[in-house]
């Protein structure tokens, strides 16, 4: 199985994401911890700019922006000359999505303070959010050469840059500069697996990700890791196995029950792959892919009006989705429903062609229902 393809009914993305994303080992109790310790000095020192600075840190960690933002803000006010506060506010505002303000607060913080490492981190994170990937390699680059405690993290994401950019040898030349960096760490292993299985390299891939786990044995992403592999190699159960260790392990990881539950259809068990269908669907209600997976099962089953339910959802979520167009011009055509089909088809040529399989499917079913 290629995981950069996508299948008649399922776009999976196989990457191994979880190392950067859902498998970042937030420490609640030592945020809360902090939090508390700085609330009660600032409630005898209302003028101590590094205690709203590191509580605004500790609630930045915690995803609540608002207050992360707010505190931040306070030790701007209190001292504005303070460039660690500035990098926190720029967090703060890259998080609620204001790229502008973000920019603006990184660069006063290099300004003021152009040996603190982290705003360089965080502005080339800013550009790759961005898609300016040319950028973001100068600004890790920068971050790595300027601040050694930022070079693991900046080799991690300067290494992900490459690999969107398709230059698979640099990106793992920086994950595994990051292994030597932090011996420790499971998470190069894991996004280095991801380059070799994009590169054929089935076996190696599989090296890093049994690596990864043997580091952080109770860590998610090494079972993660695993669980991509064996879904290239086509091994339903090693997949399932492995995705049963990462739901335990991190219950919130969305993408892992979708992707099982596409392997437990395949496999036919259709009442559990329904349940993990669900399940993904509660933890991200607006994620247009999963509405779509889900209604490709329905219509299997014969369930002609909840597949539709599920497509017509995944449609309002992204009305650019040509997977979910195509599937639902195919479900028309099974409801013999020529005018609505023939309608989703011409919506999926009417779009830039970035699903093959869609514009493939949507060419072939015109054919069908002229």
């Amino acid at each position: 199985m290629n995981c950069g393809s996508k299948g008649r009914f399922f776009g999976l993305l196989c990457s191994v994401t979880i190392a950067a994303t859902a498998a970042a080992h937030a420490d609640e109790a030592s945020n809360d911890r902090v939090i508390a310790e700085k609330t009660a000095i600032i409630a005898s020192d209302p003028a101590n700019a590094a205690a709203y600075e590191l509580r605004g840190e500790a609630y930045y960690l915690k995803r609540d922006w608002n207050r992360a933002f707010d505190d931040c803000s306070a030790a701007i006010r209190i001292d504005p000359n303070f460039g660690r506060a500035y990098h926190c506010r720029g967090r703060a505002y890259s998080a609620k999505g204001d790229r502008d303000h973000a920019m603006a607060d990184y660069n006063e913080a290099i300004r003021l303070d152009p040996d603190y490492g982290a705003p360089y981190t965080s502005r080339a994170e800013e550009y790759f959010n961005h898609r300016d990937f040319d950028l973001a390699i100068a600004g890790f680059t920068e971050a790595i050469e300027r601040s050694p405690k930022q070079a693991y993290r900046a080799l991690m994401m300067r290494g992900q840059v490459y690999a969107v950019k398709g230059d698979a040898d640099r990106a793992a030349a920086d994950y595994t500069e990051a292994m030597q960096r932090n011996p420790a760490a499971a998470g190069p292993y894991e996004l280095r697996s991801n380059v070799r299985l994009n590169k054929g390299e089935v076996d190696a891939a599989m090296d890093d990700c049994d690596s990864a786990v043997r580091l952080e044995p109770g860590s998610a992403g090494g079972h993660y890791c695993r669980a991509i592999v064996f879904l290239n190699k086509d091994d339903t159960d090693g997949t399932i196995r492995e995705l049963d260790d990462v739901t335990r392990m991190a219950p919130s990881f969305q993408k892992a029950y979708r992707i099982r539950a596409v392997v437990l259809h395949r496999k036919g068990d259709d009442k559990r792959a329904l349940a993990d269908f669900d399940e993904a669907i509660r933890l991200q209600p607006r994620d247009s892919a999963v509405y779509n997976d889900r209604a490709s099962v329905f219509r299997d089953l014969g369930q002609h009006d909840r597949a539709l339910a599920d497509y017509n959802e995944a449609i309002r979520l992204d009305p650019k989705s040509q997977s979910a167009l195509a599937n639902r011009g195919l479900l028309y055509m099974m409801m013999s429903d020529a005018k609505h089909a023939r309608a989703d088809f011409n919506s999926v040529l009417a779009l830039p062609p970035t699903d093959k399989w869609a514009v493939d499917t949507a060419r072939e079913g015109l054919g069908f229902v002229k």
